[in-house]
Order: C-alpha cells, then sequence, then structure tokens
C-alpha cells in the first residue's frame, strides 16, 4: 500500500523497563474486574503477582508492566473466552486513568489526543510502543496509529495477540469517549494470522480485521481529527498537563541510575554535565552509563531535556528573570531556541506560560 503521509509524525518513547513498579494500577484493576464477569476470582487473577485485591484502589499502589503481563497470562489461562482483551478494551474508559485520562478528556480535538497521548504514553503502562500519522491513500485520508513493538514478545505468542486487541479496544473507547458513540474506525491490521475467534472484530469494532500484515495499525478517518471534543476546555488541560508532566518526570526517574543522572544534573543548572563528568562522578565509564540508560529506557539527552524542562518552568513561576536569561542559564545558544523546546514542552510560549 503506498500512502502519503503528512508531515508530522508522532512517536512515543520506547518501552520502558517491564519491572519498574511506577504505574498506578489501572489496567490490572480494570482486567480483574473483567475477569470477575468470567468467573475468575482477584486471587487467581492476582497469582504470582505479590498484589492484594484490596490494594489495587489505593492512591499510592504503583505497579509494573510485568505484573500487569502476569495478570493477563493469568486471564488467558484461567478463562478460554477469546472475548476478553475486547471486552477489557472497553472498559477502559478515560476516567480509568486518573489525571493523564482527564487530560486527554478535555483536549479540544482528536488531533490534540493524539499529541498528549504520545507526549504521556509512558503513564499508561505501555504495553506497546505509539505512532500516529496521517495518511493519503487510495482517495481517502485517514488518521493511523501503529504499534510497532509489543512488550519484546513474538508475534506468535497468544499475549502478543491479546495485547495488540486490548489496545484497539482501549483506542476505541477513548475516542467514543470524547467525540461519541458515533465515531467508527475504518480499518484494523493485524502482523498476527487470523484467529479463530476473527467474527468478534466486526462485533466489537465494526470492521473485519486485516490479518498477516506487516505491521499492527488502528485507522480511522482523518475527519474525525478535527471534530470538536464533548468536554473540551483548554485551562483544565493546560492545569492537567502540568500534573502529568511532573508524573512523567517521577515515573521516568523513579529508581536507578536514571535517578543519579537526574539529581546531578539538578545540582548544577547553568553548568551541565556531558556524559564523561557524570560517568566519572558516577564512578563507571560513558559508554557503561549510556547502556545502563538505554536498558531503563530513557538517554542523556532525554534525561537533561526533562531537567531544562523543569527547570524552566520554575523560572518562568517563580523568578523575574527574563526570556534570553532563562535560555542562557539552561543552556541554549539563544532565546529562539528555548522559545522553541519550551513549546515543544507546553505547546504554549514561555511568555504566555508565565502569564
Amino acid at each position: 500500500m503506498q500512502g502519503v503521509p503528512d508531515s508530522v509524525t508522532r512517536s512515543a518513547s520506547p518501552l520502558p523497563l517491564a519491572d519498574e513498579r511506577v504505574y498506578p494500577p489501572y489496567k490490572i484493576a480494570t482486567l480483574v474486574e473483567t475477569l470477575a464477569e468470567s468467573g475468575v476470582g482477584a486471587e487467581a487473577a492476582l497469582a504470582r503477582t505479590g498484589l492484594q485485591a484490596g490494594e489495587l484502589h489505593s492512591t499510592t499502589l504503583r505497579t509494573s508492566i510485568r505484573q500487569f503481563l502476569t495478570v493477563c497470562r493469568n486471564g488467558m489461562a484461567a478463562t478460554a473466552d477469546p472475548e476478553l482483551p475486547f471486552r477489557a478494551g472497553a472498559r477502559m474508559r478515560v476516567s480509568s486513568y486518573g489525571m493523564y485520562g482527564y487530560a486527554l478528556l478535555c483536549c479540544g480535538t482528536l488531533r490534540e489526543v493524539t499529541q498528549m497521548a504520545t507526549r504521556f504514553h509512558r503513564l499508561a503502562t505501555p504495553t506497546v510502543s505509539l505512532q500516529f500519522r496521517e495518511e493519503a491513500d487510495a482517495g481517502r485520508s485517514e488518521g493511523v496509529w501503529r504499534f510497532d513493538e509489543v512488550s519484546g514478545l513474538d508475534v506468535d505468542d497468544p499475549l502478543y495477540r491479546f495485547l495488540v486487541e486490548f489496545q484497539f479496544g482501549i483506542h476505541q473507547t477513548l475516542a467514543r469517549d470524547m467525540l461519541g458513540p458515533g465515531f467508527a474506525l475504518s480499518r484494523l491490521r493485524m502482523r498476527f494470522s487470523r484467529p479463530a475467534h476473527h467474527a468478534l472484530y466486526r462485533r466489537h469494532f465494526g470492521v473485519d480485521g486485516d490479518f498477516d500484515q506487516p505491521c499492527n495499525e488502528l485507522r480511522y478517518p482523518a475527519a474525525e481529527l478535527d471534530r470538536p471534543a464533548a468536554y473540551r476546555n483548554p485551562i483544565t488541560v493546560a492545569m492537567a498537563a502540568e500534573v502529568c508532566e511532573r508524573m512523567l518526570v517521577e515515573a521516568k526517574t523513579a529508581s536507578g541510575v536514571t535517578r543519579r543522572v537526574y539529581n546531578l544534573l539538578m545540582d548544577t543548572p547553568g553548568r551541565f554535565d556531558d556524559m564523561e563528568a557524570l560517568a566519572h562522578k558516577l564512578n563507571t565509564s560513558s559508554r557503561t552509563l549510556r547502556r545502563h540508560l538505554t536498558q531503563q529506557g530513557t538517554s542523556y539527552k532525554e534525561i537533561l531535556d526533562d531537567v531544562r524542562s523543569h527547570l524552566a518552568k520554575e523560572y518562568l513561576r517563580n523568578t523575574r528573570m527574563s526570556i534570553d536569561d532563562i535560555a542562557g542559564t539552561l543552556g541554549f545558544s539563544d532565546a529562539a531556541n528555548f522559545r522553541h523546546a519550551f513549546r515543544r514542552w507546553t505547546q504554549r510560549s514561555p511568555s504566555d506560560f508565565r502569564r
């Protein structure tokens, strides 16, 4: 299929480490509730996770991707119902995602949601990588979500299919929460072969799936991207995004060498150490440090970006420093480059943010 993508492709960060316990139990709680409808008790659903049913609604509990994947496998083993990921995806309403969901709900359009979703994808216990683009093909224009990586699983693993079907359900549910029940998908493409339950795709998504494709994709008419959302509120979405920014930094720097690098950079605003200097302070080599950061799903550049973003907001909120002075303090070559970076971080100019 030959497509003509637009000039912007939005990509999310690589999938984080599976054992980092940094995620509220949104997805685990939803899956446990869905399994209960099939007669599978919470104890069986949570086996080998170290979690108890009573914890799942705690505001302080943090879970890992591996714990969620274990619940998925427990559910697949406990019930032969192929509809499980479809039903679970339909239960993942915007309100299931806490502040991240609130930020999505208050976006003005589905186009704005694509920006917010890729920006804060890490807050959603991510089991698939996300990439969004617009594409014109065969006389129609579509918004395209692509899921290239699925938790490092082989395409023939039944859990791979489960997670893709679950993700399809989540995307459709969130879009309908924003735009109403009339939102409809146009196409679904999957890397895996056609399963015995393929008829469920039309029942739940209104379209037949295309199987044995080179990638996993969910598509809908591009006209949906600019339809006004039901609960849009630009002030609320800006406030919610600020909270999500803080949550994202906390998730990225929760432990290990990432946290140590983040703290070292925060300690020296205005003269950020490079990789060599940081490695020396951590009694290691820059090559080893780079490898450790990659293993934790991040990089020196990404951590420095988070530090600059955090400090820029603090300076704008709490000081009278000029934009030029802030740019220089954060190591930007000029104010124009700082303004460009700040708009990438917040979708606002520094002046608008300060006001």
